[in-house]
C-alpha cells in the first residue's frame, strides 16, 4: 500500500479551525502532535529509503542487514520476524529477495533439520560498510536544525514513548 501523508502542512491555527467541524470532543493538542510527529517519521523514512533505492535496499532489507551484522551465529527466519515485526510471509520474501542479491546466505539449523539459520555474506557486510559512512553524516546533518540540548530532551521523550508503547 502506497503511504500517503499530506505536504502542505497546515499551521496550528489552522488545523485548530479545522477540528472545530468534527461531531466530536477532540483533544486537538494530542492529535496536533500526532500529525506533526507523523510528519517527521515519514521525512526521515522517505530520507532513508531514496538514500538506499540506489543500493538496491529498502529500509526493510537494509534492517535486516543490520541485524545479522551483529549476529555471528546468524539467525532464524522466525527469529527475525519477531525482531523486525512483521509476519513471516513478508520475512520469506525479504529473505529471499537478500538472498537473490547475494546479501544473505541459508544455511541448515545444527539442531533442527526443519530449519534454517540466516547468514549475512560477505558482499552484505560490504554493503553495509559502504553504506553506513555516508549515511550517518546526513543523519547528523538533519538532527543539526535542533540544539543538542534539545536533542535530548526529544530523546528522553522519545525513550519514554517507546517503552510506553513496547510489547508487554
Amino acid at each position: 500500500m502506497a503511504k500517503l501523508f499530506i505536504q502542505s502542512m497546515p499551521t496550528e491555527e489552522e488545523f485548530r479551525n479545522s477540528a472545530t467541524r468534527w461531531d466530536f470532543e477532540a483533544d486537538v493538542d494530542a492529535l496536533y502532535t500526532n500529525f506533526l510527529f507523523s510528519k517527521v517519521a515519514s521525512e526521515i523514512e522517505k530520507g532513508m529509503e531514496n538514500y538506499l533505492a540506489p543500493h538496491n535496499l529498502s529500509s526493510g532489507r537494509f534492517t535486516i542487514l543490520a541485524l545479522l551484522n551483529e549476529e555471528s551465529e546468524g539467525l532464524m527466519p522466525s527469529d527475525l520476524s519477531n525482531r523486525t515485526g512483521v509476519t513471516q510471509a513478508t520475512m520469506s520474501g525479504l529473505i529471499a529477495s537478500l538472498e537473490k542479491a547475494e546479501l544473505v546466505r541459508r544455511e541448515a539449523h545444527k539442531s533442527d533439520a526443519r530449519s534454517s539459520i540466516i547468514k549475512i555474506t560477505e558482499k552484505g557486510e560490504g554493503v553495509l560498510k559502504q553504506i553506513f559512512p555516508q549515511w550517518s553524516p546526513q543523519v547528523s546533518a538533519f538532527w543539526k536544525i535542533i540544539t543538542p540540548e534539545e536533542r535530548i530532551a526529544l530523546t528522553a521523550i522519545l525513550e519514554k514513548i517507546v517503552k510506553a508503547t513496547a510489547p508487554k
